[in-house]
């Protein structure tokens, strides 16, 4: 009885500590994916430095419109990694892309942000809280459920649901 108790104690002390290693791991992420955001803020503010533009805006109103000049603009300039000709935003450590929020974007407020696909709605409110005010529809950190840019529409209140989100910062 003694060695089955001695067993048992051993398993779950295991089981807690696989428990705690993955949190520390999804927490290492978010931390990364929140530190790739503010980077990809940097890049677009250090673009707007050098070459005294908006990345992106090919019509000189201030504001992004198109994409995939936005990131050919700050790989040419160096700001960002990969061939200058790559018209997509980099990867992001949570499996998901970098996007911006274009002029089209109403639930934006017409105003440019990078966004981070792919993510769940859980980190996405973890992020929010850090940077902001935890609050999908206000703020500088704005969330919508789904893929899917420009929005109309942005998520109400964040759930516990792992439903993929997207999460802008506004630049």
């Amino acid at each position: 009885m003694v060695e089955i108790a001695i067993v048992l104690v051993i398993i779950g002390l295991l089981i807690g500590a696989v428990l705690q290693a993955q949190a520390l791991i999804k927490n290492s992420k978010i931390k990364r994916v929140t530190e790739e955001l503010d980077k990809m803020s940097a890049a677009y503010y250090a673009y707007k430095d050098r070459t005294g533009n908006i990345a992106g805006d090919t019509n000189a109103d201030g504001r992004i419109n198109s994409e995939s000049l936005f990131w050919q603009n700050l790989r040419a300039e160096g700001f960002i990694t990969g061939a200058s000709n790559t018209i997509s935003g980099p990867n992001h450590t949570l499996s998901g892309r970098f996007i911006v929020a274009t002029e089209s974007a109403t639930a934006f407020d017409n105003k440019n942000y990078i966004c981070a696909t792919n993510i769940e709605n859980i980190v996405a409110e973890r992020m929010d809280n850090k940077l902001d005010n935890g609050l999908s529809a206000t703020g500088i950190i704005r969330a919508q459920r789904g893929a899917a840019l420009p929005a109309t529409t942005i998520t109400e209140a964040y759930d516990q649901s792992k439903t993929a989100t997207v999460i802008c910062k506004e630049l």
